[in-house]
């Protein structure tokens, strides 16, 4: 295959390959700081961005930061046509509750009142982490008040992550959910890879991957930018189409005719 044909080590793009060794692109390192920021303070964070941007990848790089003695991390992914009960049914089952035949008030006070005391009792910080939550139904997002209704509003027992795509943020702006919009806290809005950071990027990860030299030529990385359109998921895809075009036609380096044959392939 191409790896040895190119001296690889391994294959780089693959999404298993980078878990160890993020790389730091201005979107990954303005997010996580934010993460950690609210970590710090609790409240709620809205994090938006495209489809392959990189969210889920920050925010699993962030969890996989954090010691599981002092923090209890609830990851939920958001599921189409999920319901108010599923998602509290899910958010229960990770506070190792049985709902049973509750009602949702008894629900919503149950979840509370084992958030309370996860952090009074067990000295342990809740993080709530809800991604592709653009899938949340509006009915989901005014049931939020249970996650900053604590002592009469006086209080922040989590800190809530909202992860998703543009489609969320227009959902929040309506005036129905200003009162969640008031308290997001942080908001931060991913931007995709910038120009530069497509060639570093692609180096870094080739010398992770024991490669030292020039494989990409300077034409193919311009391309490269303007075919993955930012996003580092497309991008992972198009160098790998383009490793295996220059292999298959016995090429050392790879250029920009390459790259847009690989694009070509991905949009047919």
């Amino acid at each position: 295959m191409y790896t040895t044909y190119y001296g690889m080590s391994c294959n780089p793009f693959l999404k298993n390959e980078s878990i160890n060794y993020p790389f730091e692109s201005i979107d990954y390192t303005q997010c996580i700081n934010r993460f950690h920021y609210l970590k710090e303070i609790k409240g709620i964070g809205l994090f938006i961005g495209e489809s392959g941007y990189g969210k889920t990848y920050v925010v699993r790089q962030f969890i996989n930061s954090l010691n599981k003695d002092l923090y209890k991390v609830i990851y939920i992914s958001a599921q189409k046509d999920m319901s108010v009960f599923d998602f509290f049914k899910i958010l229960s089952d990770n506070l190792g509750l049985d709902v049973g035949a509750c009602y949702k008030t008894d629900i919503y006070m149950n979840i509370q009142k084992e958030i309370k005391r996860i952090t009074l009792k067990d000295k342990m910080q809740i993080i709530i982490i809800i991604d592709d939550a653009h899938l949340l139904t509006r009915e989901i997002l005014l049931n939020f008040k249970l996650f900053y209704d604590f002592d009469m509003d006086s209080r922040d027992y989590i800190s809530l992550m909202l992860v998703g795509q543009p489609d969320l943020k227009q959902e929040i702006a309506k005036n129905i959910h200003t009162a969640l919009k008031q308290r997001i806290i942080v908001n931060y809005t991913f931007e995709g890879l910038e120009r530069d950071e497509v060639k570093r990027y692609i180096t870094t990860r080739l010398n992770f991957a024991n490669v030292n030299y020039e494989l990409f030529e300077p034409e193919a990385y311009n391309a490269l930018y303007s075919a993955s359109n930012s996003s580092p998921r497309t991008l992972n895809i198009l160098v790998i189409n383009s490793l295996m075009l220059s292999f298959q036609n016995n090429l050392k380096t790879i250029n920009s005719d390459i790259v847009m044959n690989a694009k070509n392939e991905m949009d047919a």
